[in-house]
């Protein structure tokens, strides 16, 4: 690491330590969502989270950081069905007890599913973003321009459960946030959340519009369905955050 470099770490260990971040405005979008996780923290002083499509946990992933450095006021679920990712997941949450991983797939009709994901033997061939490709949609692939062919891709059977079953197993009674990156489902899952049984303070969820993850008009369709019961939708160029307006529970 070169001395810049080196600076730059101290000046990040530093700021974080004290709850400070600095974030850069991008031609997309000024919303930093690490920030927004700090400022329910300093408002309810914990945070329960489930993370449906966690991955191994750090790659392009938007909370690896915070839980790690909130480890003691932060519980929470990370749910990823592919066994091989799943090891690095358990691996890489393992000083956080407080986070217990799930080797599972949502889904609110089946039991067992197919899901389509890179070969391990062509990871070193693709890009870091390519290998977190894992759909229930066999031709997801081609929505971006990361992958050559088919022959890249494998099936295979994982384990589901819905939602609502996920909750109740586990007696979750409250969340404050739930995460959703799973290649094209995040649609289903939320629209068949029942809001009168649990309703996250924040939701993450990927739209993927430039890249037709989410068409528009399941986009409006969903922000619609978020506004009837109570959220604000703040929108990025690929995900989007909906959170509670409630003047019991303002985090802002």
């Amino acid at each position: 690491m070169n001395r810049l470099g080196l600076i730059k770490k101290i000046m990040l260990k530093i700021l974080r330590k004290f709850r400070l971040k600095l974030f850069k405005i991008g031609p997309y979008s000024i919303f930093d969502f690490e920030s927004f996780l700090y400022r329910h923290l300093e408002v309810h002083k914990t945070l329960t989270f489930i993370q449906i499509g966690a991955n191994d946990g750090i790659m392009n992933d938007p909370i690896y950081q915070f839980n790690i450095e909130n480890k003691d006021v932060v519980s929470g679920f990370v749910i990823e069905p592919l066994p091989d990712i799943f090891e690095k997941l358990v691996k890489n949450y393992k000083r956080c007890p407080n986070i217990l991983p799930f080797n599972l797939a949502i889904h609110q009709s089946k039991k067992e599913a197919t899901l389509y994901r890179v070969k391990p033997e062509y990871e070193n061939k693709v890009s870091d973003f390519a290998k977190g490709i894992a759909s229930f949609n066999s031709s997801h692939w081609k929505k971006t321009t990361l992958i050559p062919n088919d022959d890249y891709m494998e099936e295979i059977k994982v384990s589901c459960v819905s939602f609502f079953e996920f909750i109740k197993a586990n007696s979750i009674k409250n969340l404050d946030l739930l995460l959703l990156d799973t290649e094209g489902y995040d649609y289903e899952i939320l629209m068949s959340i029942d809001f009168n049984k649990i309703k996250p303070k924040i939701i993450r969820f990927e739209h993927g519009i430039r890249n037709q993850v989410m068409s528009k008009t399941q986009f409006i369709q969903l922000c619609k369905h978020l506004n009837k019961h109570g959220y604000q939708i703040i929108g990025e160029s690929y995900d989007a955050t909906a959170y509670l307006l409630d003047s019991d529970s303002l985090i802002f």
